[in-house]
């Protein structure tokens, strides 16, 4: 059935090229300024800066003044609100990590390249750890926070990341070497190379990057080797682009919390075995046609086909220390086709934007005992279908604009298991049918000032982990497969009111935000027998409301000042956990790991071409436990970082930065646990004070 949707959606694709008449191939010296440029491209997953959307947009400078070859939720950490970001080895660099925008977890936040899906289709996640140094070579980033618009792959349950890289090269040939050692003996080395724009309309770029580092918790090292290549070819109407990324990375594990006591004695303590480790890899790559096919119309059609996996060991000791060491390795294979037309003045002061997008992805989990890698004890399948499309119209009169946009996706989710687990017969195949509409007006007010208001819904499908709760199936969850929708999915209502304000230098924006939840998924539900984790259950109703602010302003000619701030009211109206041994029902909690004040402040000062930039972060406390015990939290923390940048001679730089200034405690990360019989908090510390050298030489 899915082949047939896959040939219908590739059909619908190719059909505007068919169905519109042929531009005249002398194009105007208008219509090759468009071609030129990134607006030949229908950029369905990205929005204007005026639209009804809260979001905000990393630029190319703000990326180039921040990275130093982290992962990239540490960069969205430092420069956009309501995002919490963490690393297992708290380097804030590299290691198995990820982030919380609004509280919400990262498998609820759709990730994009160019609008083609980073995140596992099954598992909703990205693993930025198998493709380092990813925000090196692109051009910015767009984080959308709430239900923002349509987007492809998964669910924009939180909201969503767009990564873009740039269309068109640099009219000349250039060269970026970047060197950085570090505190953790950090190693990075990473070099670009770029054509410039060439006379027969074709530019590319290729990046290589290489990353070691020992960790900041003992035995949480990482060798990581990336590279990133892309290229287009422009003349007159048409347009083809090419994009390949290739990442491998091994790290030293360290998935295991920390008990409250043993981390406070010993920031450094890794609960994991030293042999435990893992060797992951992913790759990308995408093929882009896009056509101008007629003035005002615009098509565009993507094929993209990425792979992921590896080996993930982790070792057991008995009583005497005997080692026995289990790999749970897995392979992703995704291949699909994403086709978009864009229609301005389809009538007077109307634009209109068709997008289609279909997929399979495949999984193979199985598990060994070493050595024998060859024999697994387990080995299942699962396999997820999607075609979805949505309209989007935007209208404008005078200064009002409005915008409406919906979404159908139609998702497959089919199980085939191990049959040494007893269990006998096909899994039924598990199916969702998902109308998402967003709606969304914005008014300007004068020239400087302007108002926004949007309304959206968007429902998202359960994860293979929030199914089985484990890394298996077997009887002791697969009724939960048996039983189509004893996982329901979880939606949300999202509401958004906004205003933006820019004069000269100084910006300003300000959101208040509620997001109502309907059936949100939580591991409130019995453990099974593999201990790993509790089964999910839903919730009936919860929701977060808050208040996000962004500002920049340069109060003197060589002083620049930006600040974000999040102040957050979050609560769940009623949960009944079955993990705890009595029957007990908890109203109004507070959601786990979401702080109720989040805010940064950065100084750049500039004097004599050298730069000290200055940046104060506060979070504050969050619960690990929806018992909301007071002794269930993560510390509060303030961290000061520091920053001196010096322009040397050819276009080469020097920075140094000094990270966690004052030696804070800090914790982004954390469960609920035990220590010696006693309930504690369990932390994923991130790193004392630490410094880092950055070299870089562009020609």
């Amino acid at each position: 059935m899915f082949t047939s949707r896959l040939l219908l959606t590739a059909a619908l694709a190719v059909a505007p090229a068919l169905a519109l008449a042929q531009p005249d191939s002398s194009a105007t010296a208008d219509s090759l300024r468009i071609v030129q440029g990134r607006e030949l491209e229908v950029s369905s997953y990205r929005i204007g800066g005026h639209a009804p959307v809260t979001h905000s947009t990393i630029t190319s400078d703000e990326i180039r003044r921040w990275h130093r070859g982290q992962d990239p939720q540490f960069l969205l950490e430092r420069t956009t609100p309501s995002v919490l970001a963490f690393s297992e080895s708290g380097t804030g660099v590299s290691n198995y990590g990820s982030f919380r925008l609004r509280g919400i977890d990262q498998t609820r936040v759709n990730v994009t390249i160019d609008g083609v899906p980073l995140n596992d289709m099954i598992d909703q996640g990205v693993f930025f750890s198998n493709i380092g140094d990813l925000v090196n070579g692109i051009s910015s980033i767009q984080v959308q926070r709430g239900v923002g618009m349509s987007s492809n792959g998964t669910a924009a349950f939180a909201g969503a990341v767009n990564f873009e890289t740039p269309a068109v090269q640099a009219k000349r040939p250039t060269v970026d070497a970047q060197a950085d050692y570090g505190a953790f003996d950090l190693l990075r080395g990473s070099a670009t190379i770029s054509t410039g724009q060439l006379g027969n309309g074709v530019s590319a770029m290729a990046r290589v990057t290489r990353l070691t580092s020992n960790g900041y918790r003992r035995n949480t090292g990482t060798d990581a080797t990336s590279v990133l290549v892309s290229g287009s070819w422009i003349r007159q109407s048409d347009m083809i682009r090419v994009l390949a990324l290739w990442g491998r990375t091994e790290n030293q594990l360290g998935y295991l919390p920390v008990p409250k006591p043993l981390a406070e004695a010993d920031p450094l303590t890794n609960l994991n075995d030293s042999t435990d480790r893992d060797d992951f890899g992913q790759s990308l790559v995408k093929l882009t046609y896009g056509r101008t096919l007629a003035e005002g119309v615009t098509w565009e059609t993507s094929l993209y086909s990425g792979q992921a996996g590896g080996d993930y060991f982790a070792g057991f000791r008995d009583s005497v220390g005997t080692l026995t060491q289990i790999n749970y390795p897995l392979t992703n294979r995704h291949d699909g086709v994403i086709s978009t037309l864009q229609w301005n003045d389809v009538a007077p002061d109307l634009d209109a934007t068709i997008g289609l997008h279909g997929y399979r992805f495949n999984r193979r989990n199985w598990e060994t005992v070493m050595p024998a890698s060859d024999a697994p004890y387990y080995d299942d399948r699962t396999q997820k279908n999607e075609v979805s499309g949505f309209v989007r119209a935007d209208y404008q009169s005078g200064d009002l604009s409005a915008r409406v946009d919906v979404q159908v996706r139609h998702v497959d989710l089919i199980f085939s298991q191990d049959p040494r687990t007893g269990i006998s017969g096909a899994l039924p195949v598990h199916s969702w049918l998902f109308v998402n509409p967003r709606l969304g007006l914005t008014y300007r007010a004068a020239e400087a000032t302007e108002f926004y208001a949007s309304y959206g819904r968007t429902s998202r499908e359960p994860t293979r982990f929030d199914l089985l709760g484990s890394t298996q199936i077997t009887t002791s969850n697969a009724n939960v497969l048996l039983v189509p929708n004893t996982v329901r999915p979880e939606i949300v209502d999202n509401i958004e009111i906004g205003t933006r304000w820019t004069s000269g230098s100084t910006r300003l924006q300000a959101n208040l935000f509620g997001m109502f939840m309907t059936d949100e998924i939580a591991p409130i539900g019995p453990f099974i027998e593999q201990q790993f984790v509790q089964l999910r259950k839903n919730v009936p109703s919860s929701r977060r409301m808050g208040l996000e602010f962004e500002a920049s302003a340069s109060p003197l000619p060589d002083l620049d000042l930006s600040a974000n701030a999040t102040v957050m009211s979050a609560r769940i109206s009623r949960y009944e956990p079955e993990n705890i041994g009595r029957d007990t029902v908890y109203s109004d909690v507070v959601p786990i790991l979401t702080p109720q004040l989040m805010a940064a402040l950065t100084a750049t000062y500039r004097l004599q071409g050298v730069s000290i930039i200055a940046n104060a972060r506060y979070v504050g406390q969050s619960y690990v436990d929806l018992n909301n015990d007071p002794g269930m939290v993560l510390p509060s923390f303030m961290r000061l970082d520091l920053q001196l940048v010096y322009p040397l001679s050819n276009g080469a730089e020097l920075a140094v930065s000094l990270n966690n200034v004052t030696d804070a405690f800090i914790v982004t990360n954390g469960g609920s646990g035990s220590h010696e019989g006693a309930p504690a908090p369990t932390y994923f510390v991130q790193a004392g004070r630490n410094f880092m050298t950055h070299l870089r030489w562009k020609f």
